[in-house]
C-alpha cells in the first residue's frame, strides 16, 4: 500500500511542478500582451495564449486536489 502512496505522491509533485510552469508560461505571455500594442493581433495572440496557460494550469490545479483528496482518504 504504500508503494501506491508513494507513487500517488510522486505524481501528485510532478503536477504540482507542470502546473508551476503553465504558470510561469501565463505570465510571459501575460507580459508579451502588456508591452503590445492593444488592438493588434499581437496583442490578441498573447491574451488568447495566456489565457489558455491560466486555463490549463486551473485545470491541472483542481486534479491535483482531487488526488490529494483521495490520498488522504
Amino acid at each position: 500500500m504504500t508503494g501506491v502512496t508513494g507513487e500517488r505522491a510522486s505524481v501528485i509533485s510532478e503536477f504540482v511542478g507542470i502546473a508551476d510552469d503553465f504558470a510561469a508560461r501565463a505570465q510571459v505571455q501575460e507580459a508579451r500582451r502588456d508591452r503590445a500594442r492593444p488592438g493588434t493581433g499581437v496583442h490578441h495572440l498573447h491574451a488568447h495564449s495566456a489565457t489558455l496557460w491560466r486555463l490549463a494550469e486551473s485545470s491541472l490545479r483542481v486534479r491535483i486536489q482531487e488526488l490529494e483528496i483521495d490520498s488522504a482518504m
